[in-house]
């Protein structure tokens, strides 16, 4: 455990490092070198709970530190979420609530615990007779509810952002965020499992605290590296790609084949016409970075009569619209015979995409098979 402690806060603090001096740094980038700061100090100060336990307590006064600040994980996590996916993010003074609970858990150890004489401290330390006070489960049961709540808050921030993003995007692959996604909701199974030892241990006394320690620690370094990895090359979509559009999340269309509302005014009727006629002839969709500004432009119209247009009368969202005439130019070209000049990626290319998973997700999504299964089937 020594080792894991030492390279999970080793490279919390490196992380912390390159983040602070990254160029071009912006709000997420503050807030993920600070949760990096603050995931170091507490895989430290378990490293030091490990050292004392080891050699007959050198330092007591670092006995049971590290607890209270899995409190800040949570909050800190929430913010860096809250910045990348919220389009303009400011300050209020209601997220100091956030620290509440690590306030009051510094201040319930310092009653119980930080406040005793060394000796005392030790005596319950060594007979792990800290878990018959009232704090040991009033801790275990915060840091449960928190680390939970906030994985689960940050998956919903995230589903809601994947939402908006596809009504002014119709490539999405290094925005969407699926990599913070699916680390959230292992954690929610790895910390769930972990907490439930800790539940169990309290009625039970099945476990030392050592050996939950090391746990959750270990997972802990692997959640550091996993999120420094992905979290130091994330860009801030908002800042590097400038929207001038509040986004909304966007009603989906029963029929896919199916775009004009039947209660459409005379004038609406007639953009629709119009941009169902630009996009056959024009092909605009042919451009793998197309958004819903070029669309806008290109159609000559404004970006809120555009998403009104998509949202509210065709029911659709920007990305759906624009990848279902990539499927079908996908489709025709198949039919054309193109197929046996490309491969079938060569193909998805040529039809404005630009990755393979989302070519693959969303041609499932539109006709109900694999490409290489509707490609056998037009065959026979």
């Amino acid at each position: 455990m020594n080792i894991i402690l030492i390279i999970g806060f080793s490279q919390a603090f490196i992380l912390s490092f390159l983040i602070f001096l990254k160029k071009g740094k912006n709000l997420s980038d503050f807030f993920l070198g600070s949760l990096f700061i603050v995931f170091g100090i507490t895989l430290f100060l378990g490293y030091a709970e490990l050292y004392n336990r080891q050699n007959n307590y050198p330092y007591p006064a670092l006995m049971n530190t590290s607890a209270p600040f899995i409190l800040l994980h949570g909050p800190l996590l929430w913010f860096y979420i809250k910045s990348l996916t919220t389009q303009r993010f400011r300050w209020k003074g209601i997220y100091l609530l956030h620290f509440v609970p690590f306030v009051f858990a510094m201040i319930l150890m310092w009653v119980t615990n930080y406040s005793l004489p060394p000796q005392e401290r030790i005596l319950l330390e060594t007979s792990e007779s800290f878990k018959n006070q009232i704090t040991f489960p009033l801790l275990v049961g915060l840091i449960a509810l928190s680390t939970q709540g906030y994985f689960i808050w940050g998956i919903v921030m995230i589903h809601h952002y994947q939402k908006k993003i596809k009504t002014y995007f119709s490539n999405v692959r290094e925005i969407d965020l699926k990599w913070l996604k699916f680390l959230l909701i292992s954690s929610v199974f790895f910390y769930a499992f972990n907490s439930g030892l800790y539940i169990l241990d309290i009625f039970t006394r099945w476990f030392t605290y050592n050996t939950m320690q090391t746990l959750a620690y270990s997972f802990s370094s692997v959640f550091i590296l996993v999120l420094g990895f992905y979290g130091h090359s994330q860009a801030d979509i908002f800042r590097s790609k400038p929207i001038n559009l509040e986004l909304r999340t966007s009603k989906r269309s029963e029929e896919p084949e199916s775009f004009v509302n039947q209660t459409l005014t005379k004038k609406d009727q007639a953009f629709i016409d119009h941009l169902l006629s630009f996009m056959q002839n024009k092909k605009p969709y042919l451009d793998p970075d197309l958004t819903l500004a070029d669309l806008s432009r290109q159609t000559d119209v404004s970006m809120d009569y555009l998403s009104y247009i998509l949202n509210k009368q065709i029911h659709k969202s920007f990305f759906d619209f624009v990848n279902h005439y990539r499927v079908k130019e996908f489709k025709t070209r198949c039919q054309n015979g193109l197929n046996h000049k490309y491969t079938i990626m060569g193909e998805a290319y040529e039809s404005g995409f630009n990755s393979k998973a989302t070519f693959n997700r969303v041609f499932k999504k539109q006709t109900g098979l694999t490409p290489g299964q509707y490609i056998t089937k037009m065959k026979r």
